[in-house]
């Protein structure tokens, strides 16, 4: 829900991102990778009206999440809000995968 803004928005997108973290006594090497990415407004949108959000994460790209000593892949999503000055501001929230 967009309660208040000054500034005209462009667009809102939704990225699911796949984040796998190799480690060794060297070091860490990280690496991100976007798996999918949905717009979920296109244009400027109403105050204070709630937008919902649906995403069916991709079975062939995405896994539970996995932590051992040397290896781990976590999944964010990231709402990046476009205004139509091209400034871009994102949010990034770490969630957890889990497979029944």
């Amino acid at each position: 829900m967009v309660e208040q803004c000054d500034t005209q928005i462009k667009s809102i997108e939704i990225q699911l991102v796949r984040v796998e973290t190799c480690g060794c006594a060297e070091g860490y090497a990280k690496d991100a990778t976007e798996i999918q990415n949905i717009q979920i407004a296109d244009g400027d949108v109403c105050r204070g009206i709630s937008i919902p959000i649906f995403m069916i994460f991709p079975r062939l790209f995405t896994c539970p999440t996995l932590s051992t000593n040397n290896f781990k892949v976590d999944f964010e999503i990231n709402i990046v809000i476009v205004f139509q000055d091209n400034h871009l501001v994102t949010e990034n929230f770490p969630i957890k995968l889990t497979r029944f």
